[in-house]
This record gives C-alpha cells, structure tokens and sequence, in this order.
C-alpha cells in the first residue's frame, strides 16, 4: 500500500477534540529518510497531529497513511515500526532506570540483553545513575531515559514532541546527534517544538501549523520571518 518513497501522507486529515477542531483538513507527505520538524503557537496542533501519527488518536475525516500502512486499520502494524517521545515522556517513577528500559524493551515485544540496556543507558549520559528511581530524575535526566527507551527499538519512524525541553546544551546536542544518527540509518524523523531556531537547523521540510491548519510546508530556507522566532532561543539551564 503507499508509495514506498513517502513514510508518512495525510490527506485532508482533521481531528476533533470535544468542541474544539484541533486540526483542520491537514495534507502532508514526509518522505523517508528525512527530518519534518512542525512548528507553531502553543495550541496551533502539533501534538495532535503526532499522537494521530502514532495511532494514539483516530482522525475525525481524512485519510492517512504510515509506512505504507493505514491509519484507520493497521494501527497494530504502526506501532510496531514507530516510537513516540511525548512532551512529557513515559516513565515508570517507582522504577530505576534500567528497570524502565527493559520494561520499555518488553513492552515493545524486543528481546535485548543487559549490555544492550546499559549501552543505551550510557549514550545518554545515565549510566552513573542506573540503579536510581525515574522519580528521582530531574526533569531533563527524565527526558534523557525518555529518549533511550526508543533506542531499545529499531524504529523506521521516531516521533519527538518537545524533545529539547528541560535539557542542557549537551542534551541539545544529544538530541541533534540522534536526529543524524536516525537519518544516516535510513530513519525518519517528525519533529514537534516551539523551540524554532534549535529545530530549524536539522530539519528538510519544516511544517507551519497555525490554529489547526497547515499555514506553510517548505524547506528552512522558504520560511518568512514570521514564521519564526523573533529573538534567539537560548538553551536551557
């Protein structure tokens, strides 16, 4: 089904929340390989439009399709090939870290062993603090044991909502050396932040949502200065 070229491709894709049209007739492609970063005021979609790509919410209208399967029927097959890193994470707090990335791993049906799960603990900086409770975390050390739970999955797709908020300049960097690292293994990334000017960097496509609709889908250098920020985004602290 698809076209083996586009990883994901909406058509006309809405979704109502209550009384409020959270999106509004979305049509986009995302070819495979490629980093789409979205971008747009809090309240403009973005999440949204991540959880329907993840299957976490079913379109009110439209069409879609993720790696060539069904948003509508192949939920199942979705989930299998796609991670989601939620603005807030998925965590188990009364867990320590390795007990959350295994948890993570079986959840996912991957069998990994332990080298692999202190691997992943290590290439996000954790690995001093393995035996310490997620609660414990602070909230960019929660959102560091966010990211290594996909990387205890071979995903063809990763979805990131806010993956730079509550990180340091080195977890900025460690993000961006993810997106690369996705990319170089053939992996797509769809990238949701209000952090414009961090994002913009890594993105091929950037997509501008404005009250639910696609105001703008083009590449960084197509972008109005409208668009984005006014000011520079420092890293946070």
């Amino acid at each position: 089904m698809g076209d083996s070229g586009v990883a994901v491709r909406l058509e006309k894709i809405s979704k109502r929340l209550g009384w409020t049209w959270a999106l509004r007739e979305i049509g986009l492609e995302v070819e495979r390989g490629s980093s789409v970063v979205l971008i747009g005021p809090n309240g403009a979609g973005k999440t949204t439009l991540l959880r329907l790509v993840a299957t976490l919410l079913k379109p009110t209208a439209g069409t879609g399709e993720v790696l060539g399967s069904s948003l509508q029927g192949d939920a199942d097959t979705i989930r299998r090939r796609t991670g989601l890193l939620s603005a807030r994470g998925h965590l188990y707090g009364d867990l320590n870290a390795l007990e959350n990335l295994r948890f993570a791993a079986w959840m996912s049906g991957v069998s990994v062993d332990e080298a692999s799960v202190r691997a992943a603990l290590a290439k996000v900086g954790l690995d001093h603090v393995s035996e310490q409770r997620a609660r414990e975390y602070s909230s960019g050390m929660q959102k560091r044991l966010a990211f290594a739970t996909l990387l205890m999955r071979r995903l063809d797709l990763v979805l990131l909502d806010e993956p730079y908020a509550s990180l340091d300049a080195d977890g900025i960097r460690m993000v961006d050396e993810f997106v690369d690292e996705w990319r170089a293994e053939g992996g797509t990334v769809l990238l949701a932040t209000h952090r414009r000017g961090l994002a913009v960097r890594k993105a091929d496509r950037v997509a501008v949502l404005q009250a639910g609709r696609l105001h703008r889908y083009c590449r960084p250098d197509e972008l109005e200065p409208a668009d984005l920020d006014p000011q520079p985004v420092l890293p946070a602290g």
